[in-house]
């Protein structure tokens, strides 16, 4: 625990509450005259501040064992991530699967993100979240031999990019928009053993 932030689940008990403090969590760049935030910023803050609830609540319902936890200091929320079961029905997700076998589970890191206020302090907090979300995706599948984390990266994204490099993370498929691609948001994994020594 760093910067005086506790954790919790988010949107199960206190939903009313949560989704208040939700509505005013800041993660992108504020606008400042004419500069406006990154969009892939702003997307992100959009889906806590307005889809990161009932996502969750969504994909526990379709058993894909939702979650969402944030972190709270004394101004609010600090920082949040979500992650749920990747689904082998469905066919953009199902060609991700491919490779991994039935043994292993596969989880989607979904979202994270910082408040802004915790910027530029060497990603300490960043780094809190997603040791954080490690430990509560291998929490949530005791039995799996193995866990797949994947998560998706917009290519222009370098700050994301480089907090997952610093947690084993590994670049599988890079965004490209068009006209050279038709996505840009690249996949990047990491495997956990059941027993790690240690997930930092």
């Amino acid at each position: 625990m760093t910067h005086g932030i506790t954790w919790r689940t988010a949107g199960t008990v206190e939903k009313k509450r949560d989704a208040v403090a939700m509505r005013t969590f800041t993660c992108a760049t504020p606008r400042s005259g004419d500069k406006y935030p990154p969009d892939f910023e702003d997307e992100v803050q959009r889906h806590f501040r307005q889809r990161a609830i009932t996502a969750a609540n969504t994909a526990r319902d379709r058993g894909l064992d939702g979650r969402l936890r944030i972190a709270e200091d004394s101004q609010g929320i600090a920082a949040a991530f979500s992650h749920r079961r990747l689904d082998h029905t469905d066919p953009a997700e199902s060609k991700i699967l491919l490779d991994i076998p039935a043994s292993h589970v596969a989880r989607e890191l979904c979202f994270l993100a910082v408040a802004v206020r915790h910027r530029n302090q060497n990603g300490t907090v960043a780094d809190e979240a997603v040791i954080e979300a490690l430990w509560d995706i291998r929490d949530q599948e005791p039995a799996a031999e193995r866990i797949w984390v994947l998560g998706r990266v917009d290519y222009r994204n370098k700050a994301s990019m480089r907090m997952l490099q610093r947690h084993s993370f590994r670049e599988v498929t890079r965004g490209e928009p068009p006209p050279k691609g038709d996505q840009r948001l690249g996949w990047w994994l990491r495997v956990l053993d059941q027993q790690p020594t240690a997930l930092f």
